[in-house]
């Protein structure tokens, strides 16, 4: 499995470097402190800097035919997909962490922080979930199936978040700190059970997804 995930790690690790530089010299040369629209952005980059790797990754995979080359190797399906499945985490997760890193280094409101860093943990929740999507649609319908789809969801993130932020969040009649603050009452046994049942959701799309690359040898 750690040979397969070398194998793709390079487009994620591409595509993480280029994002958290692209967003490393945004922030320090442009914003220098921290905003609604920085946390927006964050959560959106990060997004696309999973599924952008997978995709490439997939694209890669479907021109050199990989999937035909590894049925003729000793190699089970289930480490196909657990492969991917860890190396789409393991980009979320560093991500993640970047973006609570970055933090550190500019100064802002301080309900943001904590609006911020929830909101990162989301999009890293929804990244996954939607790269988990994708290698079912890929396993099960093909490559084609999926570029629609990755076009679709992408569009709609991107111009529903920026419009729910505009029309939405900015124009709410609500006391912002009194939100942060609700948040932080919430119990710290809350912070442990939510991402857990996200990662139990996560590992059964992963036995979806190799159901699917199951049937795909016919």
């Amino acid at each position: 499995m750690l040979r397969l995930m070398k194998k793709n790690a390079i487009y994620f690790i591409q595509y993480s470097i280029g994002i958290m530089t692209l967003m490393t010299l945004y922030w320090f040369l442009v914003r220098k402190e921290l905003s609604g629209a920085m946390v927006l952005f964050q959560g959106l980059w990060l997004i696309l800097a999973v599924v952008g790797a997978l995709s490439v990754n997939e694209k890669i995979e479907e021109k050199s035919h990989a999937y035909n080359f590894l049925r003729i190797l000793p190699i089970k399906d289930r480490e196909i997909v657990l492969s991917k499945f860890a190396l789409v985490f393991l980009t979320a997760a560093i991500l993640v962490a970047y973006n609570y890193i970055i933090y550190i280094f500019f100064p802002g409101p301080a309900y943001l922080y904590t609006i911020g860093r929830v909101f990162v943990l989301l999009c890293a929740v929804f990244a996954i979930f939607l790269a988990a999507i994708s290698y079912i649609i890929i396993f099960r319908f093909g490559h084609a199936v999926f570029v629609k789809f990755v076009w679709a969801v992408m569009i709609i993130t991107m111009v529903s978040s920026i419009l729910i932020f505009e029309f939405v969040i900015l124009k709410m009649n609500m006391e912002i700190t009194e939100v942060t603050k609700r948040l932080g009452q919430l119990h710290w046994l809350t912070w442990i059970i939510l991402p857990l049942c996200g990662l139990a959701i996560y590992y059964l799309l992963l036995q979806t997804a190799t159901k699917a690359k199951q049937a795909s040898r016919g």
